[in-house]
């Protein structure tokens, strides 16, 4: 007796309920299927689908199919032709996998009708229709056949297919899990994707909203950045405008953290292109008037679900890059140690799109994206060259337009003001005259000019102050914990220098002088030396923030440099590091406060002192040398200072971005410190400027300062 396999229905709630446990993952499927058949358009539509006993529609205008492909393909469960043939007739990779995730789609409701129009029989379409009642009720699976009508139509090549009474209701978590499947199946960027998919959902404005066109004309930046195929890299970064700010080639993107130049090293990844949309979701914070109609929430919404860097490859995304969760790029982590002008997957979408030809990245044997190889590893790493170039422009940008920006809003706030003043006094009334005079028409017009030039003054005065603020709220807060543990810790070092003093006096007594030298009298004397330097380090910060230092008046650039220096006298003498000067400014003055000195002093002293703790500094004497001239610039009378050292000069981070904030070559370090000293110069009205290897064969630094107010009093 002969016999064969037979799957009682059940099996289908297996495979289709249970393998596919949320709705959205099967109409999914139905969308992935309108992919394969090469379709260039596929809709959506949910009709009553947010309650039981409702319908979806997925109709596309693909290749659709035969009479034989739908008995003997589409009815095939667990074969794919994935297997036999990975890519469609135009080249796609295909999606679909053993036909199972299409059964969990016909199963979500009780009906099934399928009508397709294969391109190879024009004018002739295909019906197929399921019941899944008599399905469920049979015996065995097998035992059930279906039948498949033809006839003729006017309609063009392509399917509908038609799942009528649904099981389940799809909720507001399956809309939301739709619409990010669907959105980057081939990419949030519908001006070029050659795959469009639209939804008509009543009942899920949302959905519908969220597949429309993308609210890309909303970025403030878009970044574009290629990879050759010789493995060099080149950016764009334009504006909302549409304008190229900034553009580069290998030799400026290829950088490391710190700044240092990869030109010599292309990349070894297929050629690659990056393009990122970054958003600004706080526009009150923006004086662009465009953003008064950009939809916050709708954008917001929109980046939930789509926001991220995704890959692309052959057209088609590939998981898990992008996903939720999956920051395969380090977008988050680099926003969280450097947040100044830097993309989120909550504020920016993006696409990296590789041309593989030669197929360099293998996939993973579970198809969830591909081996870490070192074409991969290349791959991400063009990304980040791209990502920190287009922060660091950015950033720059900004550091640029924040630098000085106090005094230059300080300075315009002081001219309105004369204006207006001058203009009140114009039209003040005549003491001699009973009536008050008030001048005409045209000079009230002119009043009301000056009176708004004025409030707009002071507002960008508030603004700019604001900045400064929120850079240097965070330094105040670890300025004053200094000074408090400074304090405090005075009281310890002062006494541990007594008790040390107390032991040595005893100890001569006790023992005789021969076994005091020989056992005692180094560590004794190291541990002074060592309470010493614990007690200057802890009078140091102490010194520095004094309230009358605050105090705007004259100050002499050279007693300041005297002065710090004296105040890092034991640092610098426990590290052999000798400090000469040659100050010759015949006692002139800066008109600022002392704080505002020797803030600049003390940042590059300290500066100056690290580089030669470095593992590359030189072997040679350790010095640092404090020069002063009487210097013009731009035909301003002012005063030149120049701190020059011997050790290893500027390494590991590039000129241009030794001046913004997080930038440092040091491991622990905040980057702050030569911010400091370039928005106290440009709030001075000076300059400054840095070489990598100056006059003593390290580091060179050189600050200007005027000594005359513009009023051209001397200050």
């Amino acid at each position: 007796m002969e016999s064969q396999l037979r799957f009682a229905p059940d099996i289908l709630v297996r495979l289709g309920e249970e393998l596919v446990p949320h709705a959205d993952l099967g109409v999914m499927e139905l969308v992935r299927n309108a992919y394969d058949a090469d379709a260039l358009n596929c809709t959506l539509r949910l009709i009553e689908a947010d309650a039981p006993g409702g319908a979806l529609v997925v109709s596309d205008d693909g290749d659709g199919m035969t009479a034989e492909q739908l008995a003997h393909g589409f009815l095939l469960i667990g074969k794919s032709a994935k297997t036999s043939d990975p890519t469609t007739r135009t080249g796609r990779r295909k999606v679909g996998e053993k036909g199972l995730g299409r059964i969990a789609a016909l199963r979500l409701g009780t009906e099934v009708e399928i009508r397709t129009r294969p391109r190879t029989q024009p004018g002739i379409e295909h019906t197929l229709f399921i019941d899944w009642k008599v399905v469920d009720s049979a015996e065995a699976v097998e035992d059930v056949r279906f039948f498949i009508s033809s006839r003729s139509t006017d309609l063009d090549h392509g399917t509908d297919v038609e799942v009528r009474d649904l099981r389940h209701a799809l909720t507001d978590a399956d809309a939301d899990r739709l619409a990010r499947a669907l959105l980057l199946l081939s990419g949030p960027f519908k001006q070029d994707t050659k795959f469009q998919v639209s939804c008509d959902a009543p009942g899920f404005d949302d959905l519908s909203a969220l597949l429309g066109d993308p609210p890309l004309q909303w970025c403030e930046y878009r970044l574009v950045a290629n990879l050759d195929a010789h493995g060099y890299v080149s950016a764009t970064l334009y504006n909302w405008r549409g304008e190229a700010e900034f553009q580069a080639g290998h030799e400026k993107v290829a950088v490391d953290r710190r700044g240092r130049s990869q030109e010599l090293m292309p990349l070894d990844a297929p050629p690659a292109q990056l393009e990122l949309w970054m958003f600004n979701l706080n526009p009150k914070a923006s004086k662009e008037p465009r953003f008064a109609d950009q939809d916050t929430a709708l954008l917001r919404r929109w980046l939930k679900q789509v926001g991220g860097i995704h890959l692309y490859h052959h057209g088609l995304r590939v998981q898990p890059y992008g996903d939720q969760g999956n920051d395969w790029l380090g977008l988050n982590l680099s926003r969280i140690r450097s947040p100044e002008e830097r993309p989120s997957t909550n504020n920016a979408v993006g696409r990296i799109q590789v041309d593989d030809s030669l197929g360099r990245l293998v996939p993973k044997t579970d198809r969830s994206g591909f081996i870490d190889n070192q074409a991969f590893a290349d791959l991400q790493t063009f990304a980040k060259y791209a990502l920190d170039w287009a922060a660091n422009q950015r950033l720059q940008k900004r550091e640029q337009k924040r630098a000085g920006a106090a005094k230059r809003a300080r300075d315009k706030r002081r001219e309105a003001e004369e204006k207006f003043n001058e203009l009140v006094k114009a039209i003040q009334p005549d003491p001699d005259m009973p009536t008050l005079d008030i001048g005409d028409a045209a000079m009230l017009e002119q009043l009301s000019d000056s009176a708004i030039e004025l409030v707009e003054a002071l507002q960008d005065e508030n603004r700019a102050q604001h900045e400064d603020l929120t850079l240097y709220r965070n330094m105040a807060t670890v300025g004053t914990s200094t000074a408090v543990f400074a304090h405090e810790a005075l009281r310890p070092a002062k006494r541990i220098i007594t008790e040390l003093q107390t032991i040595a006096r005893r100890a001569r007594k006790w023992i005789s002088d021969e076994v005091y030298k020989d056992q005692l009298s180094e560590s004794v004397d190291t541990a002074h030396e060592s309470a010493l330097t614990l007690e200057t380090f802890a009078q140091l910060p102490l010194s520095l923030v004094r309230k009358k230092k605050r105090e705007p008046g004259p100050v002499e650039i050279d007693r300041t440099c005297e002065g710090v220096a004296h105040l890092f006298a034991r640092y610098l003498e426990e590290r052999e590091i000798a400090v000469e000067f040659d100050l010759d400014t015949d006692g002139t003055p800066v008109h600022t406060t002392v704080a505002d000195m020797e803030s600049i002093v003390s940042n590059l002293l300290a500066n100056a002192a690290h580089a030669f703790t470095r593992r590359d500094a030189p072997d040679r004497d350790r010095v640092i040398r404090i020069r002063t001239r009487l210097e013009d610039h731009n035909e301003k009378p002012g005063i030149a200072l120049y701190v020059d050292d011997t050790g290893p000069g500027i390494k590991d981070i590039s000129l241009g971005l030794i001046w913004l904030p997080g930038k440092s070559t040091r491991d622990n370090g905040t980057g702050l410190g030569l911010t400091i000293v370039r928005d106290v110069v440009a709030d001075l009205g000076g300059t400054q400027a840095a070489e990598e290897n100056g006059e003593l064969g390290g580091a060179g630094f050189r600050i200007w300062l005027p000594t005359k107010t513009e009023e051209g009093s001397s200050s």
